[in-house]
């Protein structure tokens, strides 16, 4: 067979082998979808036999979120480990290490992976992107260690800011952050007791004042016309 017609079909090998991978792909999705679809109501008749004396329509709700939560977990990443031998040796690569160092994206230094918080950016009310509200990520850097060495290094983010750190800077900084815990909990108890003096106003008394708010607004920038 000649060189161009053993690359035509390697090339319709593939296209057949992308095929079958994207429409895999499709029914995996639609079956999904429709596990996720009947689950809540499933669980909700499910509980409401198995365990009668429990149940209650929040807790199958709840029950079921969970479930549904999970099944739409994202695949576990390789690791370098996983990969092999090859892949180690051909990449400097950490057994430990998660990222995919073939695709262009991928950052160069080997990484664990993050940890992150479930509360996010957008659970504070501080407005940008939807992200984390505190990470942190152990890192590798051994590219050309024979010229430059190897560091590991903690990635802390804060939201969409990012800290480089030692893995000794980092332990100061935990120690830091428990003794913030114990005094945000001091705050948090101070709050509840003032909060306990708190009332809400009335909407009409507040509709007015910022009628009255508008129209003084509109008579300075008109004098300032």
């Amino acid at each position: 067979m000649s060189n161009s017609a053993t690359t035509a079909t390697t090339a319709s090998t593939s296209t057949t082998i992308s095929t079958a991978d994207e429409m895999t792909k499709r029914i995996l999705d639609a079956s999904l979808e429709r596990v996720i679809a009947v689950l809540p109501g499933a669980v909700d008749q499910s509980m409401r036999t198995a365990i009668p004396k429990m149940y209650t329509p929040e807790l199958a709700a709840e029950f079921a979120e969970t479930m549904i939560a999970e099944l739409c977990k994202p695949p576990a990443p390789l690791t370098g480990a996983e990969r092999g031998t090859e892949w180690m040796l051909r990449w400097n690569c950490t057994p430990w290490c998660i990222n995919d160092h073939t695709d262009s994206a991928a950052p160069e230094f080997h990484s664990a992976g993050p940890v992150a918080t479930k509360l996010r950016t957008t659970d504070l009310g501080t407005g940008g992107d939807d992200q984390p509200w505190l990470t942190a990520e152990t890192v590798v850097m051994n590219d050309k260690q024979q010229a430059y060495g190897r560091e590991t290094r903690v990635l802390l983010g804060y939201g969409v800011q990012l800290a480089e750190l030692t893995p000794a800077r980092t332990r100061q900084v935990l120690e830091a952050l428990r003794g913030f815990a114990a005094e945000l909990e001091a705050v948090c108890d101070q709050a509840d007791e003032i909060a306990e003096d708190d009332f809400e106003g009335d909407p009409e008394i507040a509709a007015a004042h910022e009628e009255a708010e508008a129209r003084r607004i509109q008579r300075i920038t008109g004098a300032a016309a």
